[in-house]
């Protein structure tokens, strides 16, 4: 269907879904301000093609900005529920990357001296945002004690014209590997890759355990292998149609306060400490020397919004999450099929709170799904559980069902916080986990608790 970045975004074009921005835009707010646009106006992607002070770069951004352009880079229709079992299709196979020898991000190979990230055209988001960040870049690394490699989106900050900040809890996958890496006084090869195909962001969002390499999802996603290339200074295989890749060593040892930078909770306090609850926006971070970058000779540039929710970082991760909850329920569940829909809520930034309605055949599994979803790795701060009657894409909807079907001192679960390793970066969002029995109680007649509503309203015509 498309083969590469700019074949999606000649897709996109096609189906309407893509505007070229012709006027001259700064990449200081002006470009985050377009996408944010979008996002909330279920817009079109952009392609700013004349952005200031860079005459040689486009910028694409707000690819993944909403529903129907994430069901376009799925093959799918924007249903909630055609994007929930896409996710579930593809989310556990694997289709191995192919090796190949050239491709077109090396026609352009910067090394030494040559190298000055100021060069490309790094977006500042946010008013509050201490600088340019990299928010669209895939970021893939090598365990050093297994070889697997392992692609997620970590942001970056620039901090120089060979550095950068790496910002990552260091529980995260790659943040164990820097660990690991340093144990042995080494750094850790990460490679920055940004405008490959839509399918490597997507299965970067995947819930996989640490070795499973999220290269090998993107090509159950895309249905075929990705082409990957070896870099030319880091152990790494990147994919080789990519429009840009920065290659990078972590420096053992060496932090730096990263921030402020308006997250994905939507404020900029999000990297308070667990312990301290101090309100200093900033936090630790890893950093990057750059080794190398290259390209493709007329580059086109990512960008990606996050901040207040919706975005297309919450848009992008929003199924991930959603199916990594409906395997983690199942086992707790008397079927599978009672599992009836799992929402992830836009205030709580499609991750902090989720939605999630079952057919109930006891009273006790509401709370076996609430323990299940808190106690998971993910970011889950609330789990709501309701009746399959009512519809979790409606927020009144599931407030009624929590002020009707909810007894305070019965059905309000709170779990102790549990404080992170040291290190780790915390928001006031995950601060907590606690859990709504929004259900009805599996007393005699449950019909007691059903909506109050006239029937027939679907036949009347004569309003």
């Amino acid at each position: 269907m498309f083969k590469d970045f700019r074949d999606y975004l000649d897709y996109l074009e096609k189906n309407e879904m893509l505007v070229r921005v012709k006027k001259e835009v700064d990449p200081r707010f002006e470009i985050a301000a377009g996408i944010r646009k979008i996002s909330d106006t279920n817009g079109p992607a952009l392609l700013f093609e004349n952005v200031k002070g860079y005459p040689n770069w486009r910028v694409a951004g707000g690819i993944f900005a909403t529903r129907k352009l994430m069901a376009l880079a799925l093959n799918t229709d924007e249903a909630e529920a055609s994007l929930f079992e896409r996710y579930l299709e593809c989310d556990q196979k694997r289709v191995k990357p192919k090796l190949v020898s050239t491709g077109p991000v090396k026609e352009v190979i910067m090394k030494g001296s040559d190298i000055d990230l100021s060069r490309l055209p790094i977006p500042t988001y946010c008013e509050k945002d201490v600088g340019p960040f990299l928010t669209a870049g895939v970021e893939i690394a090598k365990d050093p004690e297994t070889g697997i490699q392992n692609a997620s989106i970590i942001r970056r900050q620039l901090l120089g014209k060979d550095r950068l900040g790496l910002t990552l809890p260091p529980t995260r996958d790659i943040g164990m590997m820097i660990s690991a890496a340093e144990q042995k006084g080494q750094g850790l090869g990460v490679a920055t890759v940004m405008g490959a195909h839509p399918a490597l962001a997507i299965a970067s969002q995947v819930k996989a355990p640490m070795g499973v390499d999220e290269v090998e999802i993107a090509g159950a996603f895309r249905g075929e292998p990705l082409e990957v290339i070896k870099c030319e200074t880091i152990d790494v295989e990147v994919p080789a149609d990519a429009e840009v890749v920065i290659e990078g060593m972590t420096i053992p040892g060496e932090r730096i306060d990263d921030g402020p930078f308006g997250e994905y909770p939507g404020d900029y306090i999000s990297l308070r400490n667990y312990t301290t609850l101090s309100s200093k926006p900033t936090g630790p971070a890893y950093v990057v020397k750059i080794t190398a970058i290259t390209m493709r000779k007329t580059p086109i540039f990512q960008a990606m919004l996050t901040g207040m929710p919706m975005t297309e970082n919450h848009i992008l991760k929003k199924w991930a999450y959603a199916a990594a909850i409906y395997r983690a329920i199942s086992h707790v569940v008397p079927r599978v099929e009672d599992i009836k829909g799992i929402n992830l809520t836009p205030g709580g930034g499609a991750n902090s709170h989720v939605v999630i309605s079952i057919h109930k055949r006891s009273e006790a599994t509401a709370r076996d799904i609430i323990y299940t979803v808190l106690s998971t790795r993910l970011l889950t701060g609330l789990a709501t559980v309701v009746d399959e009657d009512i519809n979790i894409y409606d927020p009144s909807n599931v407030e009624w069902a929590v002020i009707t079907r909810t007894q305070p001192d019965r059905d309000i679960i709170i779990l102790p916080t549990v404080p992170p390793p040291t290190g780790s970066r915390a928001d006031p969002v995950h601060m907590y986990r606690w859990g709504i029995d929004a259900t009805k109680p599996m007393i005699e007649d449950r019909s007691l608790y059903d909506r109050a509503v006239p029937p027939g309203v679907e036949k009347v015509d004569y309003v």
